[in-house]
């Protein structure tokens, strides 16, 4: 019987598996490279945090820990080598929480034998949770953390509904079995063969300067009230999001021209933004692995400065046409097309990484000079909630793209973080500058 394309994209998303060795799982598409591209400087971590109305008792958040990684046993693992791919084993041994640092998301190499691909951290009032991005994505990292939140504060006796997530689908059931659902390769699972590939993007702009010293990563956060937010950006018609792509475009167009002509001639005229966009909105899946693409937007220096209001109209317009379903299963067709082929899949990973970095670099680092991922608002239920004063999302460092932001809003404030490796301050303070150049109440904080 000859298998239909569903039928075969549903036996390809499979991650788990268990054989005589036991119990093992396949990194998703996205997942694969990041092994190879990863060290403790560039670590694939993203952080997010949560800060509570009172200090963090160590010993419950270990006792939730406990129970809520052995709901999520696709997370609880680590990176092992094969002769043509990497693979994920599950962890040995207990997992502890780290103290926290000034420096999040560093000296952490997911490589290393034995080290879990994410890591719960705690100081004060703090929970942070790190994840590798060969692991998961801010969606699934962040129904990781709701969970061990609810279920840190019904060990300390808050009661909250956290019955098979009936008000809130991102909260489970921890005793349950996952749904494998949970762990599959929604990129393979909703692959179609009817798309060509998208058209080839420009190599962008990136600033230059000197890097901060090893495992050093600046966080600069600006908090910005979301109803401010909300009203700015309906008078330009915009996002939020689109909004913000404005200001940091507008803030690297100040940055290209204030270089001396002799210099931008050496450079490269487009300034380029990344914005993640959550899949799992476009295509039905339970993943919590990796399921986020990228859409660019985009301005050719070439063609002279352009106003604010004319950048975000022009975001706006460039987001509206990319975030559209079939183009972004063109993407899909792309980056999971290649992995289908016997030819790829039968190179052993020593050339496999020996490649990885250049193949990194062509169709990912180099077409962007910066992104900015909002994951909006978080939700978790009373009497949790208030219980929370704050929600933190910083994206993972970059040495080649030394500065980008992630965008989280909790009870009506806007986190702006800016994640850098870079010594200069020069984007971000051009990027709030903007922000009080609208009118908007910015409160910057800074870890160093």
């Amino acid at each position: 019987m000859v298998e239909s394309g569903d039928e075969a994209n549903l036996r390809i998303s499979r991650t788990g598996f268990h054989d005589e060795t036991g119990t093992w799982y396949v990194l998703d598409n996205a997942g694969s490279i990041m092994p190879a591209v990863s060290n403790s400087v560039s670590t694939s971590l993203f952080r997010i945090s949560a800060e509570l109305d009172e200090a963090v008792n160590l010993r419950i958040l270990e006792a939730s820990l406990a129970a809520v990684a052995a709901r999520f046993p696709y997370f609880t693992v680590d990176l092992r080598r094969g002769l043509f791919w990497y693979y994920l084993e599950p962890h040995q041994g207990q997992l502890r929480v780290e103290p926290d640092t000034d420096s999040p998301s560093q000296a952490y190499d997911i490589n290393r034998r034995g080290r879990c691909l994410f890591r719960v951290r705690a100081r004060g009032h703090r929970i942070a949770c790190e994840f590798s991005h060969a692991l998961s994505d801010g969606t699934g990292g962040l129904r990781f953390l709701k969970n061990l939140l609810v279920e840190y504060f019904r060990l300390k006796g808050v009661a909250a509904p956290l019955e098979g997530g009936a008000s809130d689908p991102d909260l489970y059931r921890l005793g349950e079995r996952p749904d494998p659902e949970e762990y599959e390769d929604a990129y393979n699972r909703h692959f179609s063969e009817e798309y060509p590939v998208p058209e080839k993007l420009s190599r962008a702009f990136h600033m230059k300067g000197p890097q901060l010293p090893k495992h050093r990563y600046r966080i600069t956060c600006g908090i910005v009230p979301l109803a401010s937010a909300l009203a700015k950006a309906k008078e330009f018609g915009a996002s939020i999001t689109e909004m913000f792509a404005g200001a940091f475009l507008d803030a690297l167009q100040e940055i290209w021209l204030s270089a001396p002509k002799a210099e931008r001639r050496r450079q490269r005229p487009v300034l380029s933004v990344e914005i993640p966009v959550n899949m799992r909105k476009f295509f039905p899946t339970k993943s919590n692995r990796n399921f986020s693409l990228f859409v660019l937007v985009n301005q050719n220096m070439a063609l002279g400065r352009r106003d604010f209001r004319e950048i975000v109209e022009r975001a706006h317009h460039q987001l509206r046409y990319e975030i559209d379903q079939r183009n972004i299963a063109r993407q899909i067709s792309r980056n999971v097309s290649n992995s289908r082929k016997l030819a790829v899949r039968l190179v052993p990973l020593v050339m496999k990484d020996f490649f990885a970095p250049f193949l990194f670099n062509a169709f990912g680092e180099d077409l962007l000079s910066g992104f900015i991922s909002n994951i909006g608002p978080v939700s978790l239920p009373e009497p949790v909630a208030e219980r929370v004063t704050r929600f933190d999302f910083i994206p993972a460092p970059s040495v080649y793209n030394k500065t980008n932001a992630s965008v989280v809003s909790w009870k009506g404030e806007l986190y702006i973080n800016f994640g850098s490796l870079a010594c200069s301050r020069e984007l971000e303070r051009l990027f709030f500058k903007r922000l009080v150049s609208l009118g908007l109440p910015v409160r910057v904080e800074c870890n160093m």
